[in-house]
């Protein structure tokens, strides 16, 4: 947005056909300051996924991914002419230096040439030699078929890595909320918990360095610092350099040693082969690019394309034609290189900020098990837990002692199951819990 500064004008010095403008800008500078007023942002850096701004004073360059109010950024009008400010300090231009340094050069130097032998000060060496803008009407169709290749196919990479990577945050989420209602032993569940949150930092730790380096190793070591005991850092770091298998080869030793019900343990081992998937998904993308023959034949076709630019705008633009091949070099340029870009995304992709949300959501599923067990049932907690009624959870008691009275006399004393086919004698080494009521009771009510 923009934002206009006037001097008050003098008296008297104003004619009537000039007022009339004046007010029409000071009303537009007025609504200029309410919109920023609003929203006051400004573009400081941009990256392939996000911009790096600050709003109201406050610096968002942490935040990589998208809430309300950036959507709302994003979607402002004013982006036309914050994007052109901001042309600059995008990475694309800082990328794309060097070659259109080249081309410009080049340009530079056909131009100069043209003006010395117009002027007769140097011979003519293409004497007889007419240069059109043919040779370019025939060949750009064939270099829009490539760039279109190019884009279309890394941003189906792309979506293909933000599809893995949300089957990996729907398993890992699945995981813990299953495990934390089924998994009874607290210190189990918190080591359950905390191998799911070394899975991703693991695995994102392998797309983005070189497997069996130092860095790798030490980013490891950084990154799990704060998820692992130091005792399982130094399992993980001697198990190396495929860290995320061996987490899901403890993740599955751990879901078998919870001994829970078949059906209940085929149901953890499935979110678990959800992990392995998407983490076979992220490797298939980051070790086989789009076929290289396609990027080289689009860097030589562009670049001969911009390079003999010059010759057939001479005629008609004259020393114009630097500025022009220069500003069609940057749009041509820099759709090939947002391609090359995005056909690896892991290393733009917002995967800290995931790892970090996937470990606090673990976190907080395990640390409001025992309030969802309340809401759930709320005869097996206190009545001053989550402001229960007190005479709702003391009748919801009674009820359970007078039907295990009745169990009791059904069975003849001995220990018995209760479910939905009636009531089953048993062993009496085969006692459960009543539902988590947190009795001494050795039966179970369906």
């Amino acid at each position: 947005m923009f934002a206009f500064r006037m001097e008050a004008p003098r008296q008297g010095t104003i004619s009537t056909r000039t007022a009339r403008p004046l007010r029409l800008v000071h009303k537009l500078a007025d609504v200029t300051k309410v919109v920023r007023g609003r929203s006051r942002m400004r573009v400081r850096a941009e990256s392939p996924i996000i911009e790096d701004i600050e709003v109201s004073g406050r610096d968002m360059s942490t935040r990589s991914v998208f809430n309300r109010s950036r959507w709302a950024y994003h979607q402002n009008t004013g982006r036309y002419a914050r994007h052109m400010l901001s042309i600059f300090r995008s990475v694309t231009f800082h990328n794309l230096q060097a070659p259109m340094s080249f081309i410009v050069l080049t340009s530079c130097a056909v131009v100069l040439y043209r003006t010395l032998v117009d002027t007769g000060r140097l011979p003519d060496l293409f004497q007889g030699i007419r240069f059109t803008d043919v040779p370019f009407q025939l060949t750009s169709f064939a270099l829009s078929l490539l760039l279109v290749f190019r884009t279309d196919a890394s941003y189906g990479r792309w979506c293909a890595a933000m599809d893995a990577w949300g089957t990996l945050r729907t398993s890992a989420a699945d995981l813990v909320r299953k495990a934390a209602a089924w998994v009874h032993d607290p210190a189990h569940l918190r080591r359950l918990v905390r191998w799911t949150a070394a899975f991703p930092a693991c695995l994102m730790l392998e797309l983005r360095y070189d497997s069996g380096t130092t860095a790798l190793e030490a980013a490891v070591r950084q990154e799990l610092g704060a998820v692992l005991r130091p005792h399982e850092l130094e399992q993980v770091l001697s198990a190396g350099p495929h860290y995320h298998q061996f987490c899901l080869s403890v993740l599955t030793a751990l879901v078998g040693a919870a001994q829970l019900e078949a059906g209940r343990e085929a149901a953890l081992l499935g979110e678990l082969s959800g992990l392995n998937q998407a983490a076979c998904e992220c490797e298939k993308i980051l070790r086989f690019p789009i076929p290289l023959t396609y990027t080289r034949h689009t860097s030589r076709f562009m670049l001969i394309y911009l390079t003999a630019l010059p010759l057939a705008l001479y005629d008609s633009c004259e020393w114009a034609a630097v500025p022009v091949t220069g500003v069609v070099s940057f749009l041509l340029l820099g759709i090939e290189d947002i391609g090359v870009q995005i056909e690896e995304p892991f290393s733009i992709l917002p995967l800290p900020e995931i790892c970090a949300d996937l470990h606090l959501s673990a976190q907080t599923a395990v640390a409001q098990r025992d309030m969802v067990a309340c809401l759930a049932d709320p005869a097996t907690c206190s009545a001053a837990d989550l402001d229960l009624d007190p005479e709702s959870v003391l009748e919801r008691r009674a009820d359970l002692q007078q039907r295990r009275q009745q169990q009791v006399a059904r069975c003849g004393g001995g220990s018995c199951k209760c479910g939905a086919g009636g009531v089953h004698n048993t062993t009496s080494s085969n006692t459960a819990s009543s539902n988590g009521a947190g009795g001494n009771g050795e039966y179970t009510v369906g």
